[in-house]
């Protein structure tokens, strides 16, 4: 055999296989049951409902949403009645302006007072300073006029001098005496005005003390002010999150308490099929395993999806199911999450079919088989 004939042989025998396999695997695509390496279970398509309620009682004045609408996070979902609050804001407002205007005055009352006091008390320093200087300059003269008149009083009495110029000696000597005694009194007075411009210090105590008060209280009406506003912002409901309105519980109009829903949420982008699996077929079963979800409303498109939770432990199998051998089994509830709702084509609420995927192999689509659950 020539090169040429292997190599028409060789090919023939690949297309025989490849023929082989496409025969098998469109005989798994036809097939009622699910073929060897797939699970199959049935479920509800379901999703993380998110409450959305106000914080604060109150009538609901608008509500801009209906059942089936999507919408954007963040987007306004109603508006509580809010006179009330809006009042209580601009009182709050108005008196923490008021007591800004207070502050202000106070800081400047403040700074006037430290400055005049300033002044005060070093122009009364400079006057103490300087009658200390005229006082030590009176008892230097009294000093020497003293000395001088005792040493002329000795002359006078041998007969040196005569009494007139005693008499010029003693007069000196008494002027010399009187200014003392005007520089002590004017010492005296100097002290005295330093010690009323110290007491200054008091007033700035006292003003600074105001100011203190003062910006206690303003901080506290700037609390106030900021509690009010945010009790006006909490008559704001927005969405917070991305997703389908499944669900209004109030009309406008409605007076709620704090915290009762007032719509619910659906996220479509995190959704998830449910289904129950036998307790035999668990060992197969494992957390990121590929699997696809197929729904009525779209028989012919699969939804990319891997199993996201399984339960801990078994239960009875929920009424739900057909079946009655299915409902006295054993089950573990497992999760089979969307990886891409193309579309948001998938709803909360569809029935659907999940097929998990524990063996290399082809998918299979139930819902085109229009089989019931073995």
């Amino acid at each position: 055999m020539n090169f040429t004939s292997k190599r028409y042989l060789l090919l023939s025998i690949v297309f025989i296989v490849l023929f082989i396999i496409i025969l098998l695997w469109a005989k798994c695509l036809s097939q009622k049951h699910p073929p060897r390496g797939i699970i199959w279970a049935s479920g509800i398509v379901e999703g993380d409902q998110t409450e959305v309620a106000p914080k604060i009682p109150g009538k609901v004045a608008r509500l801009f949403v209906k059942e089936g609408d999507r919408v954007q996070k963040g987007a306004l979902i109603a508006l509580m009645d809010s006179r009330e609050i809006e009042a209580r804001v601009k009182g709050a407002r108005a008196q923490a302006e008021q007591l800004k205007k207070e502050v202000e005055r106070a800081k400047v009352a403040l700074e006037f007072t430290r400055e005049v006091t300033k002044r005060k008390i070093q122009a009364a320093q400079a006057g103490v300073k300087a009658a200390e200087a005229q006082l030590q300059g009176a008892m230097a003269q009294w000093i020497k006029w003293r000395k001088d008149w005792e040493r002329f009083l000795v002359l006078r009495k041998r007969g040196v001098i005569s009494q007139k110029r005693m008499d010029e000696v003693e007069a000196a000597y008494k002027s010399a005496e009187a200014q003392l005694e005007g520089a002590k009194e004017e010492r005296a007075k100097a002290q005295a005005a330093l010690k009323v411009a110290l007491a200054g210090k008091s007033e700035i105590a006292l003003r600074t003390k105001e100011l203190e008060a003062t910006s206690s209280a303003y901080n506290v009406a700037k609390a106030n002010l900021r509690a009010a506003q945010s009790r006006l912002d909490d008559t704001r409901i927005y969405a917070p999150i991305e997703g389908w309105v499944v669900e209004k519980l109030v009309e406008e109009g409605e007076v709620v308490t704090g915290g009762t829903p007032l719509i619910i949420l659906v996220d479509l982008n995190s959704l998830y099929l449910k289904v129950y699996i036998p307790e035999a077929q668990m060992g197969k079963v494992a957390l990121g395993q590929k699997a696809r979800i197929y729904v009525d409303s779209f028989p012919h498109q699969s939804f990319t999806a891997k199993v996201c939770y399984v339960a801990p432990k078994s239960e009875f199998t929920p009424k739900e199911v057909q079946t009655h051998r299915e409902r006295v089994q054993y089950t573990f509830a497992v999760k089979l999450c969307v990886v891409e709702n193309r579309g948001l084509l998938l709803k909360p609420g569809m029935p659907g079919d999940g097929v998990i995927r524990t063996a290399p192999g082809p998918w299979w689509n139930p819902i085109e088989k229009k089989v019931e659950s073995p």
